[in-house]
């Protein structure tokens, strides 16, 4: 094995303290390699006025990693999972699934909440995205939705500056850069709200035919974590998604017993979608819901929030 790693990272405070999670990580076991980063600007940090789905919707946070991957500058890329398209250029392929964080989402408040019913009436909630649009309008259509975006702190600072009763962030990154909430006050909404398909856990990216890489990576492949996302992310292939649909999922291992719930909403929250199953990793769950839910016509409610 070689003894020096490039990682490809995006620049926001969040990738590159993923990044450095990852490396550390790697260090504990291979203490005489060394590891640089380097920093990639993608489409997504580019263009922070615009939607998600108005700049590209699909992979516009790993393109341009997957590009440095596929000319060999760099060995490895650190993604958030939920970032990372459900299928994947041929040469590439995911060598490493770290240890799932949170998956779940929560809302930042400036005033402490019980729960969502403690709103008040026509509440202004800041979010860019439609899966979580979609499953607050479902349990409270008087919310006004404020679109925002920009890294974690950056969203935070909108309750003052926009004037918000609260925004909805990951549990995972508000947990790894450990951000301090200065007054503000958090609520789970773990039983309210269905998490993006991977969110939490990170992927590392590399090269199919990089033995060096992909030996490296299984020091931290993390087993129950792959299994999970792996039937999230089959749901998510199924109906031809991608974050940035209104597409929940979440899978949870028990013994060698995996629940699974996927979800599909309309933006406008009128309209809702989802299944739960259960069974083993080889009874190909995420696809038999997605299966189901199409049957509903899921996939013309997701095609009616493209147009």
């Amino acid at each position: 094995m070689k003894n020096e790693f490039v990682v490809g990272s995006r620049k926001s405070l969040l990738a590159m303290c993923q990044s450095k999670l990852v490396i550390a990580a790697l260090e504990k076991r291979f203490p005489n390699i060394t590891f640089h980063i380097k920093e990639i600007v993608t489409q997504g940090d580019r263009n922070l006025k615009d939607s998600l789905q108005k700049i590209g919707g699909k992979g516009v946070f790993v393109k341009e990693i997957e590009a440095e991957l596929q000319s060999g500058d760099i060995d490895f890329a650190v993604h958030s999972l939920k970032d990372v398209m459900p299928v994947l250029p041929d040469d590439l392929m995911i060598g490493a699934f770290s240890k799932r964080e949170s998956p779940f989402d929560c809302l930042i408040t400036p005033k402490p909440l019980a729960g969502l019913t403690d709103l008040p009436q026509g509440a202004r909630i800041g979010t860019n995205s439609l899966r979580r649009q979609g499953q607050l309008l479902h349990l409270r259509p008087d919310i006004q939705v404020i679109p925002i975006r920009g890294n974690v702190d950056t969203r935070i600072k909108k309750i003052k500056t926009e004037n918000l009763d609260g925004v909805i962030l990951a549990e995972s990154g508000l947990d790894r850069l450990q951000v301090p909430l200065d007054g503000l006050f958090r609520l789970s909404l773990k039983a309210d709200i269905l998490p993006a398909t991977g969110q939490g856990a990170l992927a590392i990216e590399c090269r199919k035919t990089d033995a060096d890489t992909l030996a490296l990576l299984s020091a931290i492949d993390d087993a129950d974590t792959k299994q999970n996302v792996q039937v999230e992310r089959d749901f998510l292939r199924a109906l031809g998604g991608s974050c940035n649909y209104p597409i929940g999922a979440f899978a949870q291992t028990t013994g060698d017993q995996i629940t699974f719930k996927g979800l599909v909403a309309s933006p406008d929250g009128t309209h809702l979608f989802d299944k739960t199953v259960r069974g083993t990793i080889d009874d190909h769950l995420g696809s038999q819901a997605a299966d189901t839910l199409i049957a509903e016509g899921a996939l013309k409610l997701i095609e009616s929030t493209l147009k």
